[in-house]
């Protein structure tokens, strides 16, 4: 039977060693007033296993070994195409809006790309050696990226250019912005230094004691963070300390990814005082979280909902529903030129064109999806 999608409240996209992208949906039954999640499509267009995987409100990019990055269409459920510029593994994709995205490959470069004609705008170098991880500030003029020649860069990115470079002594595995672009965090291993984006210094720092597979912001200063133990952690973040508030189990093995979005409800309204986390580990399994905000430190999340995916799964993302999204486009935006264009012939033809329906995962079998007009 097909979904309602009135009754969808987020959509939960999957990558997994298995090199398959998975797409779920979580819905809300007002009669027994639950949450369940549920398959939606699958698709196995990677030769190697799905490594990253990011959406915008539109869009879906998927990032693999198999140095190919694969583009989806969410609201018509259908495959774009490939994006085939890089030379190494795809290792970290990022959206900002609908209108740009970035990527980063093993061979050492980013590529900024137009969303609208999917044209490589331009080609950062700099780093010697393969990018582990990539983060947009929320105004879209700046990036930053880590890598394995343990250097952290940021990048202009309304000139198209490298900003300049800090030498961290470390291959760095994650970077990411707070959500109000304040400061940022560098991940390595299982330590987590927090920077001062005036200063561009280390502010403070904690060690986690476990490795750190995934990180999220739940707040604009507190951050969720899980790793190689079966356990999620929050962390709150002050001038001076980077303090855990909070740890509870929520995995039979290693947490792989973690994502963070306002919670909704059927109406559309993203929740000011809630906040959904949903977690992916290797024991297969996708979890959606609800937490409050303001107890944080009292309270353990209460699980919502939870699917057994029998995947290894390897990273996780989100898409909020249609309406949340025409919620947040009320809001005012400032609209960005994010690089200079840099169009210009390649031996490596950017990306091959084509438009295939997503399969529709139904009963365990697929079958292919009609595209919609």
């Amino acid at each position: 039977m097909a979904i309602d999608q009135d009754k969808v409240c987020l959509n939960i996209i999957a990558g997994c060693y298995e090199r398959t992208v998975l797409g779920y949906e979580v819905t809300y039954n007002e009669k027994s007033e639950k949450y369940s999640i549920q398959a939606k499509f699958t698709d196995n267009s990677h030769i190697g296993y799905v490594k990253t995987i990011a959406a915008s409100n539109n869009l879906l990019a998927s990032g693999s070994t198999d140095e190919t990055i694969h583009l989806y269409n969410l609201q018509s459920n259908t495959e774009l195409g490939t994006l085939l510029q890089h030379d190494g593994t795809i290792t970290c994709l990022c959206f900002h809006a609908d209108s740009h995205m970035i990527s980063s490959s093993e061979d050492g470069t980013l590529c900024v790309w137009d969303t609208n004609s999917w044209d490589c705008m331009k080609t950062l170098k700099g780093h010697k050696g393969g990018v582990n991880s990539i983060a947009i500030h929320p105004s879209g003029k700046l990036a930053l990226s880590v890598g394995v020649d343990k250097t952290l860069r940021t990048w202009n990115l309304l000139k198209g250019r490298a900003a300049y470079t800090t030498n961290i002594k470390q291959a760095a595995d994650h970077v990411l912005w707070s959500p109000d672009g304040e400061l940022y965090i560098v991940v390595i291993e299982g330590v987590i230094n927090v920077y001062n984006i005036t200063t561009a210094s280390i502010a403070c720092t904690t060690n986690c004691k476990k490795r750190i597979n995934a990180v999220t912001f739940i707040t604009d200063r507190v951050v969720a963070v899980g790793g190689e133990g079966n356990n999620i952690s929050l962390y709150e973040i002050t001038k001076s300390e980077v303090t855990c508030i909070h740890d509870f189990e929520a995995h039979d093995n290693r947490i792989k990814g973690l994502k963070c979005v306002p919670a909704c409800t059927v109406s559309g309204k993203p929740s000011k005082s809630h906040r959904w986390l949903v977690s992916a580990s290797s024991d297969g399994y996708i979890k959606l979280w609800s937490l409050q905000i303001n107890k944080l430190q009292e309270e353990s999340p209460s699980l919502l909902a939870e699917i057994s995916t029998t995947a290894r799964l390897t990273c996780v993302t989100v898409r909020p529903t249609v309406k949340a999204m025409d919620t947040e486009k009320e809001k005012p935006q400032t609209k960005v030129t994010m690089a200079l264009d840099e169009r210009k012939a390649s031996p490596k033809q950017p990306a091959v064109k084509r438009t295939k329906a997503l399969s529709e995962h139904k009963g365990g079998k697929s079958k292919k999806k009609k595209m919609k007009p």
